[in-house]
Parts: structure tokens; sequence; C-alpha cells
């Protein structure tokens, strides 16, 4: 458990219980306003819950920080903490409103799951196999990127003797040796940063890394390196797609170094897992993934730039693992687990999902 885990006081304990319950994800803190439970990717009021004023909100939220968190609150108008709960680990991001302070809390299971149990595409277990490079998953907040990189790092975990070395903001997951040793590392207390803890990293003997998220240039230069060097590395980026997840790694540099970085990426990119969290036809919601695989074509493409040629390469890549967004929706439709409305909403191309849609209906 991370040392700055704090029990949840009875005040938000029995809110906890109650999300899990209605098999929420996330619990909202609105002043003035009843707490509101995500269910299905929607917001929803919770029946007779009365609302909470905006004093009261705001000693709730503001008592759950310890000295340091409170400075980093005032200093950054939010800070994110981690609260452990009776059925949960609890992710919070205690933020400044225009009127008062908000909040959002994550409902994060006891349990680490399996990738079995996640349903996740075969090409995913098998990229837990691989013993150095880089492996992004990718999606907005809330896709399930965290979840996912959990199962893989408990299949690592359950199968390899080595060393997993975690940075995260705050932790999520907690992971307890099986064959693996375990080394988890909270930004903001164990470390300054996700770039410093993955310079002290490279000092302690790891196999495999596994970065939160990579959010500035500093930090993919590093996780870049750590890959070269012949170490696993996993990390998540807020993109919607491989190639757009490419894009945007060699669009945050300066022009006069991103040919270098180019070079890098393409040499020790394993694959790319973009993820999205879509509503069941009969209530809840399942994980649709593109997945491309950095073959010898993708990897010229990426050399040369060639980001338009990629989607077509994953879409003639099954025979590697590989499977495009759209086609992962549409496998879900013809399963009957999502309906047609959905397909389209949630398709990348959702004209072209609409054309397959009408094609399929004549």
């Amino acid at each position: 458990m991370s040392l700055t885990t704090k029990n949840v006081p009875a005040a938000i304990e029995g809110l906890v219980d109650l999300a899990i319950e209605h098999k929420a994800s996330d619990i909202h803190f609105k002043a003035n306003r009843p707490p509101q439970l995500r269910i299905d990717g929607a917001i929803r009021s919770v029946p007779g819950m009365p609302a909470i004023d905006a004093n009261n909100l705001e000693n709730m939220l503001l008592g759950l920080l310890d000295t340091r968190q409170m400075h980093v609150f005032q200093e950054e108008a939010d800070v994110d903490i981690a609260l452990q709960a009776r059925q949960a680990r609890v992710r919070v991001n205690i933020y400044q409103d225009i009127d008062c302070i908000g909040a959002a809390m994550r409902i994060i299971p006891l349990e680490v799951p399996t990738i079995s149990q996640l349903g996740l595409p075969p090409a995913v277990n098998d990229l837990t196999h691989c013993r150095s490079g880089l492996i992004l998953v990718t999606g907005v907040t809330g896709a399930g990127k965290s979840t996912t990189l959990a199962g893989m790092i408990d299949e690592i975990n359950s199968r390899e003797a080595g060393h997993i070395y975690t940075m995260e903001d705050p932790i999520e997951f907690v992971h307890t040796p099986k064959k693996s040793i375990i080394t988890q590392r909270e930004i903001g207390f164990s470390t300054k940063s996700f770039s410093a803890a993955l310079r002290g990293a490279l000092r302690a003997d790891p196999n495999v890394l596994l970065i939160g998220e990579m959010r500035d240039t500093e930090t993919i230069l590093a996780a870049l390196k750590a890959a070269e060097t012949g170490l696993l590395v996993l990390s998540t980026l807020h993109t919607q797609s491989a190639p757009k997840t490419i894009q945007r790694i060699l669009g945050g540099f300066d022009p006069s170094v991103q040919e270098a970085v180019r070079v890098q990426l393409a040499n020790v990119l394993k694959a790319v897992i973009a993820q999205q969290l879509i509503p069941l036809r009969d209530g809840g919601r399942m994980a649709v993934h593109e997945i491309m695989i950095n073959t010898l074509t993708i990897q010229e493409a990426i050399l040369a730039g060639k980001m338009d040629d990629i989607y077509e390469y994953i879409r003639n890549g099954a025979y590697d693992g590989m499977q495009t967004m759209d086609g992962a929706i549409l496998h879900a439709l013809k399963a009957s687990f999502i309906a047609p409305e959905t397909a389209k909403k949630y398709a990348i191309d959702p004209n072209e999902m609409e054309r397959i849609l009408r094609g399929a209906a004549i």
C-alpha cells in the first residue's frame, strides 16, 4: 500500500459502498448538490441523497489532505490523492471550482484484475512476453487504461522472476509480489516527478517499468532511452488511435529534434493499444481496442512519416494480432453486445460505420 494512502472517512465510506453496489466508476462532488455517480458512463443522481453545502464540502475534502498535499492544492488549485476504503481504493482529484472546491473520486478494485477477467484480446497477453521495448495504452480519461496496464503487470508478475518498477500519480492498483519483486513509487511523495523516478529506476536493476503517464517531453525521452537499454516500458497517453499517438509524441518536440525522436520511437515501439469503454446493449460497459503491432512495415511508415498508411496496415494486420477500433466495434455489434446506434456513436469513422450498417441491413 502507498504510504500516502489514508483510510476513507466515515462520511465518504458509505458513498463508496453505494457506488460499488450500483457498479459506478466514479463519485462526483459539487457544492450545494447531492453527490452523483457515474454509471455506465453517465452521471446519475442518487435517490434520497442530500445536498452538501459549500462549507461542509470544503471541510470534508480539505480534511483529506496532509500538509504536503495541501501545499500542492494551494499552489496548483488541484491535487490527486489516494484513499483506502473497505471494499476499494479510491483515487481522488480535488479541484478549485468557480465558487468552491469540488472532487471526482475513481473507484479502484482492491483485487488486481487478470487479462482473462478483463477479456482483453490475445495480442495483449502476447505483448507481456516482450523482453524490451515500449508498449503504450491510450485513450481518453476513464477509458480503463490503468486497469489494462494492471492486468498486464499482473500477468508478468505471475510468470516472470524479475523486478517490476512502477511510477504513478497516485498509486492506483497495489500489486502483491508473486514471482516478481514489485517496487511502486508515488509521484510527489516517494519521488518528485516521472522523469526523476525514471532516472532512479535505471539504477534499481528493473526488468519492467510502468510509467503512469508520459506527460512531457522529458519523460518521453527518458522512457525511450529506458526502452533502448533493454527494459520493457509500459505507459499511457490520452490519444484515441495509434497514428494519433505517434503524431502526439513527435508533435511535442521541436522540429530540430523530431527526426531523432522519430528514429528512436520507430526502433523501440512494440505496440499501441488504443481503448474505449462503450455501453452494452443490456447495461454495463465493455472495452474495445485498436491494436497496432510495430511490424517492419509499420516501422518503415513511422520512419517515412506516412501516418495515413498506418491505419491501412492495421486493418490488414490480423495475422500479426492487429485490429482497428472500428473493426472491434463492428465485431461487438455482430455479437449483439452493443446496439447499432452505439456502434455509430463510438466509431472512429462514424460515416463509414453508418455505410457498413446500411449495407448489412440490405
